[in-house]
């Protein structure tokens, strides 16, 4: 979910389903413009007066990173992997640090319908919302017939903002807003979503955490009226494919891993960083956004394209090309020899909110 301006303002991308396979979200889209994506396009800069460190290495150190970055920017955007516990400590432990409260009072998330705004606002005030209640926030979606929202990383995070704010005052409290249009509604996740931003945030002079799936923002609508504003986050790291497809996409994680001084995973990496400036969106990205309409099998929508992925994104959360997902395990990764961080020490990468 990128914010950053890589195509005309007259191109969209809109998602067609998203399949978890194996524990990994499967990403087959459809395009009202499937030419811009192989359109390369300009870059705005990055905001002024903010350069990350060239390597930040474990959950709790990117999350204070990108808390910090809310002093510089109104919007930080964090792309996510479908179903992936890193994305889930990630974005808890960024909601969780004590300067998150004091600097942002809106969430917007994709995993939330606008027609149960005010079940979801009640849960996260604090107050009595029974399971069934909850649960409509999420399967009033357009997005609600996969089931892709039914993994517990997401009723996770609904928990651990609504616990963030049992601890602050009425009026500093965090709001999250639903961004998926829901039932009746035409407008697309993206069209929804920049709404309540506009609505919410800009209009207001706030600032908003944003947590979409990492390829409906690529190019932004944000940048048009709201220039220098958004800082982009996307995930890179393996992707499962469904048993028996074959895509002309193999990323080279070795490239990050050598250009990486550390071992540790995550790692956020900035994208105008020589050599990560250049990679190919085609290479890393490809195995994530991809169409199979026609009768060829399926393609990745970055085939042949020029784009690099400092034109995609600010930054990336690398996870590294040797992460297995066990959706059997309510979307835990397992890293082998890697060292992991969580977010939440001494919590189960595979607990379960307690439900009040």
């Amino acid at each position: 979910m990128s914010f950053r301006s890589v195509a005309a303002k007259n191109l969209g991308l809109r998602m067609a389903g998203v399949m978890t396979i194996a524990g990994a979200a499967l990403v087959l889209v459809s395009l009202t413009n499937e030419s811009f994506i192989r359109a390369q396009s300009p870059r705005s800069a990055v905001p002024p007066n903010f350069r990350l460190p060239d390597e930040t290495a474990g959950v709790d150190a990117i999350a204070r990173i990108l808390v910090s970055a809310f002093d510089q920017v109104d919007i930080v955007a964090l792309g996510e992997t479908h179903v992936w516990r890193l994305d889930t400590d990630l974005r808890i432990a960024v909601v969780r640090h004590p300067d998150f409260a004091k600097k942002v009072r809106s969430i917007v998330v994709e995993f939330g319908s606008t027609t149960e705004q005010s079940t979801l606002d009640r849960y996260i005030r604090g107050e009595n919302v029974s399971r069934a209640q909850l649960e409509k926030v999420w399967k009033t979606t357009t997005q609600a017939a996969n089931g892709v929202w039914d993994s517990p990383v997401y009723a996770e995070f609904f928990a651990a903002v609504r616990d963030v704010n049992s601890k602050l005052p009425a009026d500093a409290r965090v709001r999250v807003f639903g961004g998926d249009p829901g039932p009746g509604d035409n407008r697309s996740r993206e069209t929804a979503a920049v709404s309540v931003l506009k609505e919410q945030v800009f209009q207001k002079h706030g600032k908003a955490l944003v947590i979409y799936g990492a390829a409906h923002f690529y190019r932004t609508m944000l940048e048009i009226d709201y220039p220098g504003r958004t800082f982009v986050v996307i995930p890179i790291g393996r992707l499962d494919i469904p048993p028996g497809a074959t895509l002309p996409v193999n990323p080279d994680y070795q490239k990050f891993d050598r250009a990486l001084k550390t071992q540790v995973r995550p790692v956020l990496v900035p994208l105008q960083r020589l050599p990560f400036r250049d990679y190919t969106a085609e290479e890393f990205l490809g195995n994530g956004v991809f169409s199979c309409r026609g009768p060829g099998g399926c393609v990745s929508m970055f085939k042949g394209s020029t784009l690099t992925l400092g034109q995609m994104a600010d930054a990336c959360d690398y996870v590294g090309g040797g992460a297995d997902v066990d959706s059997k395990a309510n979307g835990s990764i397992l890293f082998g020899n890697v060292k992991i961080e969580p977010a939440e020490k001494g919590r189960s990468l595979n607990s379960r909110p307690t439900w009040p």
